[in-house]
Protein backbone atom coordinates (compact mmCIF):
# COMPACT_ATOMS: atom_id res chain seq x y z
CA UNK A 1 0.00 0.00 0.00
CA UNK A 2 2.76 2.49 0.87
CA UNK A 3 4.62 1.76 -2.35
CA UNK A 4 1.47 2.49 -4.34
CA UNK A 5 0.99 5.75 -2.44
CA UNK A 6 4.60 6.75 -3.04
CA UNK A 7 4.35 6.10 -6.77
CA UNK A 8 1.05 7.97 -6.87
CA UNK A 9 2.73 10.90 -5.11
CA UNK A 10 5.55 10.98 -7.63
CA UNK A 11 2.97 11.12 -10.42
CA UNK A 12 1.38 14.09 -8.67
CA UNK A 13 -2.01 12.50 -8.06
CA UNK A 14 -2.12 12.11 -4.28
CA UNK A 15 -4.42 13.61 -1.69
CA UNK A 16 -3.20 15.41 1.41
CA UNK A 17 -4.38 12.53 3.62
CA UNK A 18 -2.52 9.97 1.50
CA UNK A 19 0.63 12.10 1.66
CA UNK A 20 0.38 12.17 5.44
CA UNK A 21 0.35 8.34 5.44
CA UNK A 22 3.76 8.37 3.78
CA UNK A 23 5.25 10.21 6.76
CA UNK A 24 8.98 10.79 6.13
CA UNK A 25 8.84 9.55 2.54
CA UNK A 26 6.63 12.52 1.69
CA UNK A 27 9.70 14.78 1.69
CA UNK A 28 10.45 13.36 -1.77
CA UNK A 29 7.25 14.83 -3.20
CA UNK A 30 9.12 17.49 -5.17
CA UNK A 31 11.02 14.80 -7.07
CA UNK A 32 8.03 14.79 -9.44
CA UNK A 33 9.29 18.15 -10.74
CA UNK A 34 12.73 16.70 -11.54
CA UNK A 35 12.24 14.14 -14.33
CA UNK A 36 15.89 13.10 -14.28
CA UNK A 37 15.53 12.02 -10.64
CA UNK A 38 12.18 10.19 -10.83
CA UNK A 39 13.68 6.86 -11.94
CA UNK A 40 16.15 6.91 -9.05
CA UNK A 41 13.44 7.82 -6.55
CA UNK A 42 11.07 5.04 -7.60
CA UNK A 43 13.60 2.25 -8.18
CA UNK A 44 13.59 1.02 -4.59
CA UNK A 45 9.79 1.15 -4.38
CA UNK A 46 9.38 -0.84 -7.61
CA UNK A 47 11.92 -3.38 -6.37
CA UNK A 48 10.09 -3.76 -3.07
CA UNK A 49 6.79 -4.31 -4.89
CA UNK A 50 8.33 -7.02 -7.07
CA UNK A 51 9.86 -8.76 -4.06
CA UNK A 52 6.53 -8.74 -2.24
CA UNK A 53 4.77 -10.16 -5.31
CA UNK A 54 7.38 -12.93 -5.47
CA UNK A 55 6.87 -13.74 -1.78
CA UNK A 56 3.10 -14.04 -2.29
CA UNK A 57 3.52 -16.74 -4.95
Amino acid sequence: HLADLFLKMIKGSITEEERDELEEASVLQDIAHMPARVKCAVLGWHTMQELLKTEEK
